[in-house]
């Protein structure tokens, strides 16, 4: 890529030419993160981004990202400040990144934290800011990288995905890692009262190999329906709300035990209904597996081009499914899927794997709905 090649040759002369002092020792006055999709990896990184704002109290933390993370983003009540990148069309993207660079380049001492981790553009989107200090994470596939940062962080893509966030607090100075709790939502009791399992079945367009086939979400809904007294509840964003809904006309038109809540609430509502009304959640590999991960929501997991052990804690009380397939993870590692995208490491998942596991989830919670 062009752009890269001349940015990297810039970011080389100006550091020859002004020699600034990359040192961690001093605190700055801003640490942007930039994070322009994937509100799922926010929230795994939460613990590390709040040990940084825990080590530099002083100092405002923003976050650029793009429309469709900024409610998600707000909702932890993390950030000081949250440029938003309007990506509706090509130009509202330019002049909309235009106007947060400009801000930020007259921020005095500026730090930003790059927690893309194939992007190009963010890369040149953190120089351009003239940050003081430029952190970003570096692995083969994207060497590029090495001259347009100034820390250069190691992506291990076979440990925990959590572990390279804190390699990257670290880096910045943070010696402790702390736990980032969404306020207002500490662990919770289990206790009698609760009917309803949520299940998610919805990611972005990035993966769609993640999500199960309709049929597979039919035979979970139905054995529910059939072999418990739960009511089910479909999760997904505003744009998942047709979609949900034309899956519930299908499939199980005006039955009052299944609802499509996709796009119904506010994120903090959204927490909320989770948090007081469900006993656990169904989901595959997105965003609110994570999130019931945070609100300490049972879950069952179940996963095929993604690895759990990359992104979850696989030694706690959820189950989760992964049939370990011998070309499993591929998305994120290859642009071309060894499958060509008809993805059998889900597809293979029996529906008596997922009720086994299921139940062994509902022996934990101690749920007693079930029918004769």
């Amino acid at each position: 890529m062009p752009l890269v090649h001349i940015n990297r040759l810039l970011a080389k002369l100006l550091g020859k030419i002004l020699n600034r002092n990359h040192s961690v020792q001093n605190t700055p006055d801003e640490i942007c993160i930039i994070k322009l999709l994937g509100f799922g990896s926010v929230i795994i990184a939460s613990d590390a981004i709040f040990s940084i704002k825990q080590k530099y109290p002083q100092s405002k933390l923003s976050i650029v990202c793009s429309q469709g993370l900024a409610d998600g983003v707000e909702s932890l009540n993390l950030f000081d400040k949250i440029y938003v990148v309007q990506d509706i069309s090509l130009f509202q993207t330019f002049t909309s990144s235009i106007k947060i660079i400009s801000k930020l380049q007259r921020v005095k001492k500026l730090w930003t934290i790059d927690l893309e981790v194939y992007s190009k553009l963010t890369s040149i989107f953190s120089l351009w800011m003239l940050a003081q200090n430029r952190f970003g994470f570096y692995f083969n596939q994207v060497t590029f990288r090495n001259n347009l940062n100034t820390h250069n962080i190691y992506f291990n893509t076979v440990i925990h995905v959590e572990q390279n966030y804190w390699r990257m607090a670290n880096a910045l100075g943070a010696e402790k890692l702390e736990k980032f709790i969404i306020p207002n939502f500490i662990k919770r009791n289990y206790h009698e009262g609760l009917q309803t399992i949520a299940i998610n079945n919805t990611c972005s367009d990035l993966s769609l190999e993640r999500k199960l086939t309709e049929k597979q979400l039919y035979d979970i809904c139905e054995w529910i329906l059939q072999k418990t007294s739960f009511k089910i509840v479909l999760l997904g964003a505003p744009s998942d709300k047709q979609t949900m809904q034309d899956y519930t006309e299908k499939y199980f038109p005006q039955n009052n035990r299944i609802e499509n809540i996709a796009g119904k609430y506010a994120f903090r509502d959204y927490y909320t209904y989770l948090y007081n009304n469900c006993l656990l959640m169904i989901t595959i590999d997105s965003a609110p597996l994570h999130i019931a991960n945070k609100l300490n929501l049972p879950n069952l997991s179940i996963w095929g081009p993604t690895r759990p052990a990359n992104l979850i804690d696989t030694d706690t009380d959820n189950e989760y499914i992964y049939l370990n397939a011998s070309c499993s993870p591929c998305v994120h590692q290859t642009d071309e899927l060894p499958c060509g995208g008809d993805n059998f490491c889900i597809k293979s998942i029996t529906l008596l794997e997922i009720t086994s596991k299921l139940q062994n989830l509902f022996e934990k919670t101690k749920a007693s709905n079930f029918t004769n």
